[in-house]
């Protein structure tokens, strides 16, 4: 009202808000995804050579105790791998990272000498989605250059795309890296009478580089350095090793020196072909869109500088996020218009749509310009929320001004706007304060859901809030000032409904029993469909891409895994497939945990809607060719993998226990009653278990260490030192012998101008030993998976957690209950207690509002009615229970009750003027059917585009879309015809008789 005689200032306000708005969305950052800190960390050690059973003893378990002690850790996962020790820990929602990163590193600095003092410091990485590339470039030579396509791809484009603002990491995989080789002759070293740790020390001397201190000349200071750095490959061939009389003997008379390419960690192929692809991350928080938009023009730079090099765009997410963003906000545009358009059905001056459509922008407008203030980006969720709400929007303007429009007829307009608004105030701010109220329960929400619905959340209630605020102090000024006529009450067809209504009302309050019998049916329906709908933690989606990952036996190595990821290139014949195998990514939680040596993934683009299909058969076709190989689906990489951090099973036991043979009986009797459990982790590996023997050592005169080395330099060479070649670390690795591949049992060990078979020095056994080794809890753990999907996890937990109780107590083993389907019933935990909380602050509001504690009863009843629409269209629908149709029935719990609110309130209040229920009721149904019908059609069409199985995202909006829509079509029937019955009932004394 202060704005009532002021249509200067109404209209600044609006244009401002219009100009604030617009530069606001375009400075709003775009991103796929809401920021969130995920709450884990990552640590990994590695220790090459060690077998897992060692990595587990004297890595894993010691971090663990010390790990454990950090505040907010709920849980640490690791795994020992050969040479490699991995450790997932997880903290409480709500943890402040930053300080459990310091917390953690301090530990792990702790922990350091209580580690072998072989192993490598352990890494401390933090994960969060970021972590994922935005960009996947493949880079190829037509020279052929591996060494020098690899040189190019790290001091060229990898550091001009770091310079660029907003890129964190350009991450290179499937290069070689060069390496200098020096493969000595046993012979000729055992006839000059040198050893292997002569050369080494030749060769590290011949790289020193020591600081001396300083020199002073009076005044002056001049530093002092002393180096013998190797320069070139002839200075490493020139080192001097043995003066023999005048003779001097260098590396190059008993050692082959040559550059070569160090053993591969990793492999890329793009349609089988070998590439190197360069994984672009963007830093935390920046625009995903504009970090891709800006790559761009420097590789159309690099391609016309470099023409012997081509650089392809393999995959990035700009495209997909624009896309998904567009198709949001053309849902949002179809959405305003078509609840712009029942407004010019319904309301007969045409100038009334346009006063009451002004809400509209001005509420998205001021949305906007928040949602830049407090840093929230423009996201699938966010954008979500402003979709949800583009039908409320002009609720709060319509019953205003149906308000208004009863006031016209003996008032003038500025009396009319003024009585008639403030009125109407008080259910136009209930309404919409227990709209937002459902949210205020969003803070007590723990893991990823609450974090993830909390942009969608604000959204919704900031727009909310300045529809009311339009509604309440802008609207009355147009109306004032553009005059519109009184809404005529003449027969028309909108009139004649009214009046049937009105009748059926009537005919309606003479049957309350059926009216009880038709309510207790729906909501006995509504609780089998609960049971009988498909329950899963994220709406499926359909993909425009398939990924597998391949696991070859735990032998393998990466070249043998190179040449089978061909060979399915090769049958697949899909241009465009993309295989990354062995260590691609070691800064990402999601794919070290899924990363071997023997492991690969195959990224396969889709076609049409049977292509997936076929693809699986051809990869099931070579499963059946190749039993040895495990090729199982990537069902996790999704838009919401980098915080579920990949996929589990649906269900599945963890049997805990040090002796893990024990384990294994306990899983043998569990799977006489549960059919298809399997082993997570069943690889075995064939290892040479070598036992030095002292006393042998003793009495040949050989040091263990000695062996030892020996054994490197035929296996995988012993790196000695680095040379620095202009900006490259190039290894120098001594090698003895030609072949890698030999048998130990066929060893000679060379001393003292002897050569000494291993077999004589040493007990060798082959042996069979897991590839992999599982601990939780700080236990170890044996984990089996069950055949059961999400749905039919649903009812079998229940059975199995009898089952996993009654083995414990008769084993003694302790046994738990893993996998996707737990995070599925906290999630409808959580969400139960959500939505009881949202109902009670809803209860206390309108009591508060009303002073009553029998009205706001009335009024919530039309929760649960509402709830019966939105299963039944989940149900019609196919969108099962998710996240985002339980977000969509939390959204409906607080928007269900505003006609509620409106209707009981005028029969409220014109029963406490005349004293008589009925026509307390008739009155209602005659003034406030307009309103009723016209705030629910246009929510209900503005939120029909979420429900068009059209562009990008469609299945996350699908489920938030049904649940809404089937929520409000039954809450609107119980408004208009229910809430009626059970307020004759609740006042039956005032019943006229």
């Amino acid at each position: 009202m202060l704005l009532l005689n002021r249509p200067v200032a109404a209209l600044v306000l609006i244009l401002a808000t219009f100009i604030f708005g617009t530069l606001a969305l375009r400075e709003l950052s775009v991103d796929l995804l809401p920021q969130i800190d995920t709450p884990t960390l990552l640590v990994q050690t590695d220790w090459l050579g060690t077998s897992p059973r060692e990595v587990e003893q004297r890595i894993n378990e010691p971090l663990e105790a010390l790990i454990s002690t950090v505040p907010g850790v709920e849980n640490i996962h690791s795994l020992a791998r050969p040479g490699q020790s991995i450790l997932s820990i997880t903290f409480a929602w709500g943890t402040d990272m930053n300080i459990a990163f310091l917390n953690t590193r301090e530990k792990l600095e702790r922990a350091r000498p209580m580690l072998p003092q072989q192993a490598g410091r352990p890494q401390l990485l933090y994960a969060n989605p970021s972590d994922e590339p935005v960009m996947v470039l493949g880079i190829t030579d037509i020279g052929g250059n591996a060494l020098e396509l690899k040189r190019w791809a790290e001091q060229v484009l990898s550091r001009r795309l770091e310079q660029l603002d907003g890129v964190a990491q350009a991450l290179i995989v499937g290069a070689a890296q060069p390496e200098v080789h020096i493969r000595f002759d046993s012979g000729k070293l055992d006839r000059f009478g040198l050893s292997l740790d002569h050369v080494r020390n030749a060769l590290t001397e011949a790289n020193r580089f020591t600081p001396a201190g300083e020199l002073r000349d009076g005044w002056y200071r001049y530093s002092v350095q002393i180096q013998s750095r190797i320069g070139s490959l002839d200075d490493i061939r020139d080192i001097p090793l043995l003066r023999t009389g005048e003779t001097l003997l260098r590396l190059r008379d008993l050692a082959d020196v040559s550059l070569g390419e160090a053993d591969p960690l990793s492999f890329a192929l793009l349609d089988g072909r070998p590439i190197i692809t360069l994984l672009v991350k963007k830093d935390f928080g920046s625009n995903t869109v504009r970090v891709v938009g800006d790559v761009m023009p420097v590789l159309d730079d690099l391609r016309a500088a470099f023409p012997g090099i081509q650089v392809d765009v393999l995959k990035e997410s700009a495209s997909f996020i624009d896309l998904i963003i567009r198709n949001l906000l053309q849902t949002l545009l179809i959405g305003a218009f078509l609840a712009f358009l029942i407004l010019f059905l319904f309301l007969r001056d045409p100038r009334l749509p346009l006063t009451i459509g002004i809400s509209i922008p001005v509420s998205i407008g001021i949305t906007f310009f928040v949602m830049y203030l407090f840093d929230v980006n423009l996201n699938i969720v966010s954008l979500s929320g402003l979709t949800l709400g583009i039908g409320l929007l002009v609720d709060n303007a319509i019953i205003v001004l149906e308000n208004i429009n009863r006031y016209r007829e003996g008032n003038s307009i500025s009396e009319a706007a003024a009585r008639g608004t403030k009125e109407i105030a008080i259910a136009a701010t209930a309404s919409t304060l227990t709209t937002i109220s459902v949210f205020a329960p969003l803070l007590f929400l723990s893991g990823f859901e609450g974090a993830l619905f909390r942009d969608q959340a604000f959204t919704l209630s900031v727009s909310l809030l300045a529809s009311l605020l339009v509604a309440l102090f802008v609207l009355p000024v147009l109306v004032v000032h553009v005059r519109p006529k009184p809404l005529s009450m003449s027969h028309n067809a909108f009139d004649r409904l009214t009046e049937r209504h009105e009748r059926l009302v009537q005919r309606v309050l003479t049957m309350p029993k059926r009216v009880f019998l038709v309510f207790l049916t729906l909501i006995a329906v509504s609780l089998l469909l609960w049971n009988a709908l498909p329950k899963s933690l994220l709406p499926l989606a359909e993909a425009d891409r398939m990924e597998f990952r391949v696991s070859l036996p735990p032998n393998t190595s990466l070249d043998a895994a190179k040449h089978a990821a061909m060979q399915i290139s090769r049958e697949l014949d899909r241009e465009g497939t993309l295989v990354m195998g062995g260590y691609t990514d070691r800064t990402s939680l999601s794919r070290i945990a899924n990363e071997a040596m023997h492991v690969f993934r195959i990224d396969v683009p889709l076609l049409g809607e049977n292509d997936a299909e076929r693809m699986t058969q051809i990869l099931t076709s070579l499963r059946s060719r190749h039993p040895d190989w495990v090729i199982e689906p990537m069902n996790g990489d999704d838009v919401f993998s980098g915080w579920l951090g990949g996929s589990d099973p649906a269900l599945m036991l963890r049997i805990v226990g040090e002796d893990r043979t024990v384990s294994q009986k306990v899983a043998q009797s569990l799977s006489a009653q549960i059919p298809g459990l399997a082993e997570r982790y069943p690889e075995r590996r064939t290892i040479y278990r070598i036992q030095l023997e002292s006393d042998a050592l003793l009495r040949f005169g050989v040091q263990d260490q000695a062996v030892i080395r020996h054994l490197e330099t035929l296996a995988q060479g012993n790196r000695v030192t680095e040379w620095q070649r202009d900006d490259e670390h190039v290894a120098l690795r001594v090698y003895t012998g030609e072949n890698a591949s030999f048998d130990p049992r066929d060893v000679l060990i060379p001393t003292g101008g002897r050569r000494i078979p291993l077999t004589s020095l040493a007990d060798i056994r082959i042996e069979q030993e897991p590839a992999q080794l599982e601990r939780s809890g700080q236990a170890p753990v044996l984990t089996f998976t069950t055949p059961y999907s999400i749905g039919e996890a649903w009812n079998q937990t229940a059975r199995l957690r009898e089952v996993a109780r009654e083995t414990a107590i008769q084993t003694g083993t302790q046994i738990r209950l893993a996998g996707s389907i737990l995070s599925v019933e906290a999630l409808v935990d959580d969400m139960s207690v959500l939505i009881g909380i949202s109902i009670l602050l809803m209860y206390l509001i309108l009591a508060i509002q009303y002073e009553s504690l029998g009205y706001p009863l009335l009024i919530l009843l039309s929760v649960p009615f509402a709830w019966v629409g939105s299963l039944v269209f989940l149900w019609v629908g196919g969108a099962g229970l998710n996240v985002m149709s339980f977000m969509g029935i939390l959204i409906l719990t607080g928007i269900s009750v505003n006609d509620a609110i409106l209707k009981v309130d005028f029969m409220r209040r014109y029963l406490s003027d005349t004293g008589n229920v009925d026509e307390a009721i008739r009155m209602a149904s005659r003034h406030r059917f307009r309103p009723v019908v016209m705030t629910s059609a246009t929510t209900i069409l503005g939120l029909l585009p979420m429900v068009i199985p059209y562009g990008e995202g469609f299945e996350t909006r699908l489920a938030l879309g049904l649940a809404l829509i089937g929520g409000l079509v039954t809450s609107t029937i119980l408004t208009l015809y229910i809430i009626p019955v059970l307020f004759r009932v609740v006042n039956h004394n005032n019943v006229e008789v």
